[in-house]
């Protein structure tokens, strides 16, 4: 079995995926956390290839980029779809997380309050019943219980947490699956998942 190092910030973010493809495979991995000023002092002499985290060692081997440790995680444990159909819809999944969080940051980042009102009005009249409508119709056409197959993958997880930061950003509220009630069961059924609902309960509580 390779040892795993995950190094990351002390919140869930772009390392949550692979945190929780570890729970589910019950790997052990060494899950250190830095932050913002220890990183910048240590950056220059890290192995990170691009200076930026997260940053997954395997070994003797240094995995960079949060969606290619994934991916590469999700095909070492089996969660990555059995077919090339059943990678595509991992990937279709994964580029409506994109969609999401590309929205969801330049909301939280927008400097001018005015111009941030505008585009949290325009993401939450908007963006967001678009978004679940698509994702929703997506999940429907593949006839299961899962986005891919007849198992678990990577494409759920995705889902997960771009729901999870979803509900953060609407300040907990679940009303945010008023308009795709089987968005609703499916997020319960994944987060209730033995692996999935031990590493909630038990993982540091941070904002993101």
């Amino acid at each position: 079995m390779p040892s795993y190092r995950l190094t990351y910030f002390d919140a869930r973010g772009r390392a949550e995926l692979a945190r929780y493809l570890f729970a589910l495979a019950d790997v052990s991995y060494e899950d250190v956390r830095v932050t913002s000023e220890e990183w910048k002092k240590i950056k220059g002499d890290s192995k990170a290839p691009f200076g930026q985290l997260p940053m997954l060692e395997v070994d003797d081997k240094v995995l960079c980029q949060s969606d290619a440790i994934a991916v590469y995680l999700a095909r070492e444990f089996g969660l990555a779809g059995k077919t090339s159909w059943d990678e595509y819809r991992v990937y279709v999944v994964q580029g409506a997380f994109g969609d999401a969080m590309t929205k969801i940051i330049g909301v939280h980042f927008e400097a001018d309050e005015t111009k941030k009102a505008e585009k949290q009005k325009d993401f939450s009249e908007n963006f967001l019943p678009s978004w679940l409508s698509a994702v929703e119709k997506v999940y429907k056409e593949g006839g299961t219980s899962f986005f891919v197959g007849d198992s678990l993958t990577l494409g759920d997880i995705y889902f997960l947490i771009a729901c999870e930061t979803l509900q953060v950003f609407s300040q907990g509220s679940k009303d945010i699956f008023k308009s795709a009630p089987a968005l609703d069961e499916l997020f319960d059924r994944i987060a209730n998942i033995p692996q999935i609902k031990a590493w909630r309960e038990k993982r540091p509580k941070t904002q993101f």
